[in-house]
């Protein structure tokens, strides 16, 4: 039987919008998992850095291996200071052209990023902060998830002053932060806890529905924490699947 000529136009068409649909997703995936092999590398790294301990010298293989530079980043409880350094990983012409093309966010295409900075006192490190910022997928908010290295003496998110690991959560201008901060008297599994960062959402289609899945570990301590103080974290997180999977390994 042959197919009519408007029949087979319609049919040439759905398949070059299929072909095309395939490529963008594939460009997509290709670009996210190379960013996402440039995060988890300068995860591994910043992840050796303790403050007091880690020298000028250590701070600059990091920065030499990833793309870093001095800069003037500033901590107020690090003065004086030596200087300081700092690092991103994004694409900047993925951030664009998701700017551009919104649509595209629906495929997993937003806008991300990685960027630490380490402030230096005493040829030593006085003060770092990694972070990992992203557009959510209703495009409503930005997601800010930190983790932060003090001084001894020093915090910044509230709360049990006597305590080597804190962690938050706060709405603010547009801004939805998850934060960890920790002292030098940290233990390891403190540590562990604060820098365990998963990036495997960034590469999945869609991409990462909710902050818990990029700090899984934080958040939990976050929602037990909200539980004991009374106060509700968002529900779309606390009822969103990934969320209650990341709940559900502590």
């Amino acid at each position: 039987m042959q197919i009519p000529p408007f029949a087979r136009g319609i049919l040439q068409g759905l398949y070059v919008f299929a072909a095309l649909m395939l490529t963008i997703f594939l460009t997509i995936f290709a670009v996210n998992f190379k960013y996402r092999k440039k995060a988890e590398g300068l995860l591994k790294d910043i992840r050796t850095l303790r403050t007091a301990q880690s020298t000028t010298a250590d701070v600059e293989r990091i920065m030499s291996r990833h793309g870093g530079s001095p800069s003037k980043s500033y901590a107020s409880f690090c003065t004086p200071s030596d200087g300081a350094y700092d690092v991103w990983t994004g694409s900047q012409a993925i951030n664009q052209l998701e700017r551009s093309v919104p649509l595209l966010s629906h495929l997993g295409l937003r806008q991300w990023s990685t960027a630490a900075t380490v402030v230096l006192r005493g040829g030593r490190v006085c003060y770092l902060h990694y972070g990992v910022g992203m557009e959510d997928p209703n495009g409503q908010w930005q997601w800010s998830v930190e983790a932060n290295l003090m001084p001894d003496g020093q915090r910044e998110v509230t709360g049990d002053e006597q305590r080597r690991y804190k962690v938050g959560s706060r709405d603010y201008k547009g801004v939805r932060r998850l934060r960890s901060e920790l002292t030098p008297e940290a233990t390891e599994e403190e540590r562990r806890r604060a820098f365990t960062y998963d990036f495997s959402c960034v590469t999945r289609f869609r991409g990462c529905r909710q902050p818990c899945e990029i700090a899984p570990l934080v958040w939990q301590d976050v929602f037990q924490q909200s539980l004991h103080l009374g106060w509700t974290l968002p529900v779309e997180e606390t009822s969103d699947p990934h969320c209650k999977l990341a709940e559900d390994t502590r």
